[in-house]
């Protein structure tokens, strides 16, 4: 009978033991060298991540769900890929694995265009949406489709008539969620715009608050016309303006770079 008696009084104890408290946070990363991404020295913390969020950076108390120890590691936020070509790609292959091991979390796309023509914008970004994309994502609106769509791929200037539907396009991209209207001056057709009809979109831009982002037309011998030229239809446009890639594409113009500027 005292055994018996015994062994109930144990098992109560066992049942009365308190269950174990729930993890406090989806991903703790544990004892890296965090980076903030301002340029500041790199501090030793953990990063504790809470329903897709950095919610605490320091010293971090809780468990997590999953641990990972980055110890010798550093922890950076995301990289940015400023001229991104994933557009497309994305309605396929939304996980972006690609861009994600190599720590790439945001994409900007659109240098030469969007997937979509500027009216289909916003159920291009509705179905992205959807589908769900593991990535941050936005993209620029193309000068040249906005130019092919006016007029076709030849060369010439636009009409009064066919600009106007050019700039209606671009408004158009910019109340869907585009960033800017973008060219890639280097390549036809929009190899054939003049600086003042890109001024005459950017200005569209400029209005919703965008940018004016540039592949230029010389990154060689005239590649100070080049962002002369860019700096200029920002000027008179008022747009924020991104040169994509800049750089001397050859030895003769290294260093010229920052002097000019």
């Amino acid at each position: 009978m005292r055994r018996w008696l015994a062994l109930t009084t144990a098992a109560l104890s066992l049942g009365a033991a308190p269950a174990p408290l729930e993890p406090a946070y989806d991903v703790v990363i544990r004892g890296g060298r965090v980076l903030d991404g301002a340029g500041n020295p790199w501090v030793l913390a953990d990063v504790a991540v809470k329903d897709g969020r950095i919610v605490r950076i320091g010293r971090v108390a809780g468990r997590g769900r999953d641990e990972i120890d980055a110890k010798g590691r550093y922890v950076s936020p995301g990289f940015i890929d400023m001229m991104d070509q994933s557009g497309e790609p994305l309605l396929a292959h939304g996980g972006a694995d690609n861009k994600l091991l190599m720590g790439v979390t945001t994409l900007i796309a659109g240098e030469g265009g969007t997937p979509v023509a500027a009216a289909n914008i916003s159920a291009y970004f509705a179905r992205l949406e959807r589908q769900g994309i593991a990535v941050n994502f936005g993209t620029y609106y193309g000068a040249g489709q906005a130019r092919v769509a006016a007029m076709g791929d030849g060369a010439g200037r636009p009409s009064p008539a066919q600009l106007e539907r050019m700039q209606r396009d671009v408004d158009t991209a910019m109340r869907a969620g585009a960033f800017g209207v973008a060219t890639a001056l280097i390549y036809p057709p929009d190899s054939f715009q003049t600086t003042e009809d890109l001024i005459a979109l950017a200005k569209v831009s400029a209005r919703c608050g965008g940018f004016y982002a540039s592949h230029m037309r010389d990154e060689s011998s005239k590649l100070l016309a080049g962002i002369d030229e860019a700096i200029r239809i920002g000027r008179e446009s008022g747009a924020k303006v991104e040169i994509f890639h800049l750089k001397a594409a050859y030895r003769p113009l290294a260093g010229k770079l920052m002097p000019q500027a």
